[in-house]
């Protein structure tokens, strides 16, 4: 979960396949560890791979699952300095700042979860604006 200075979230249009879990919903940035990366090295890739970014500061969260019978998620929480214009598209339909107190209507329920489990907009740009950075490199 990538959060701006302005109290925005990024979040990503999934495509419209249907081999796809969720197509055409507003998600989270984020997708799969490959062999060998730690969860850390694998949001920063995704993170790139489908918005051209790179988070200022990031740190894992915890989360309680939203199915309690699944095992915890791997969720981070970052912030990012720059305006809806600077995302690259680079995964999906589009992506999009929205405003943490305006979320829209088609989202995965277990992502609204999270992001609700975070607390409220002020809650959430509070922890992120106090996040170390802790990218594992020096960028």
């Amino acid at each position: 979960m990538i959060t701006t200075e302005g109290s925005e979230i990024i979040l990503q249009l999934r495509d419209e396949k249907p081999n796809i879990c969720w197509p055409g919903y507003w998600s989270l940035l984020g997708g799969q560890i490959e062999p060998g990366e730690t969860a850390m090295e694998a949001v920063l890739r995704e993170i790139h791979e489908e918005a051209g970014i790179a988070p200022a500061a990031i740190v894992e969260v915890e989360v309680t699952p939203h199915d309690p019978a699944k095992t915890p998620p791997h969720v981070f929480l970052g912030t990012w300095r720059g305006s809806e214009s600077d995302l690259v598209l680079g995964e999906g339909q589009a992506l999009k700042l929205f405003p943490l107190d305006a979320l829209p209507d088609r989202m995965p329920p277990h992502i609204r979860d999270y992001i609700t489990q975070l607390g409220d907009a002020s809650a959430i740009q509070h922890r992120s604006s106090t996040v170390q950075v802790m990218r594992g490199d020096d960028g």
